[in-house]
């Protein structure tokens, strides 16, 4: 499973974008079948997208995929919701973009009344191959039931096959994938330059919205620090339920990362005010812009 998926992300062994949609198709199959959800799956020719349905614990789920040239914009997604609320009361449906989502289109979705679409990027199908189809869709729909959060990656999880670090680990949660790339390459240029780094798990939250959900099941599935990075874009950006630890937070005395502590800052190259707050928990939620002081943030 993993050896096709690779072929068909690097569009290999005469795959083109035109066909890999239906050979996409045909995998997906596969990788449900392998959790016997029983998928039913039919291919669309004007496009690269799948939809169909799956059964899982005795229920139907609705399924639609795509792996488009282009981020997947919000309006495809209330596309599917539209079909999903013409179906029988309490229907959820499965929507899985291969090519990610287009900025806010994510944060579009968390903010409506009625959530009953759980989305899945490559990340999830990533950890599908890994670990299974059904252990992840059961992951997203139970975090999804608790917090009412439609896209939590199963990336929160660790990998049970994979020693613990030896060092202090920190999973980074970051509203992008362009966030996601200027802290790993600040963690590189620290670590070519000799400079011990903490092990970083970075996880995209894909919007604002939902980034508390994330960061706190990052820290009931990991433990340790969970350090949440909001782009201030120059000005104050506000990230939703934190009012929830109200009465529970501290300013805090470090701005080192290095330490155990975890109460550091990390800022963005942007304008705005820093505004840190540690938890006891042992993670923290930090609406600062990044700046060059994240060298010293990520320091081991």
């Amino acid at each position: 499973m993993r050896q096709e998926l690779d072929d068909l992300l690097a569009l290999r062994n005469g795959i083109t974008p035109q066909t890999r949609g239906r050979r996409f198709e045909r995998w997906l199959n596969q990788l449900l079948s392998q959790s016997d959800l029983h998928p039913r799956t039919a291919f669309r020719p004007d496009g690269e997208e799948v939809d169909g349905s799956f059964v899982h614990g005795h229920r139907t789920y609705l399924l639609e995929a795509k792996w488009l040239k282009d981020e997947v914009p919000a309006s495809a997604i209330y596309q599917f919701k539209g079909k999903v609320d013409g179906k029988l009361v309490g229907t959820i449906g499965a929507f899985i973009s291969m090519s990610g989502y287009s900025r806010d289109a994510v944060d579009a979705l968390r903010v409506g009344k009625n959530l009953n679409v759980i989305l899945f990027d490559r990340s999830d199908i990533d950890q599908a191959v890994r670990v299974g189809f059904a252990e992840v869709f059961g992951f997203k729909l139970r975090q999804a039931a608790e917090k009412g959060e439609v896209f939590i990656p199963y990336e929160v999880v660790p990998d049970a096959g994979v020693a613990p670090s030896p060092g202090v680990p920190l999973t980074v949660v970051v509203e992008g994938a362009v966030d996601a790339s200027i802290i790993r390459g600040i963690a590189e240029n620290l670590s070519r330059s000799g400079t011990p780094t903490r092990d970083l798990q970075i996880i995209v939250a894909r919007g604002v919205m939902g980034m508390f959900h994330i960061a706190e099941a990052a820290a009931q599935a990991r433990g340790g620090d969970v350090l949440a990075i909001a782009d201030s874009d120059g000005h104050r950006t506000a990230i939703p339920h934190l009012d929830m630890l109200q009465g529970r937070t501290s300013r805090p005395s470090s701005s080192t990362l290095g330490s155990r502590s975890g109460s550091a800052s990390l800022r963005l190259p942007r304008r705005g005010r820093s505004r840190e707050e540690r938890y006891p928990a042992e993670w923290q939620v930090s609406t600062s812009p990044i700046s060059q002081h994240a060298t010293r943030s990520l320091d081991g």
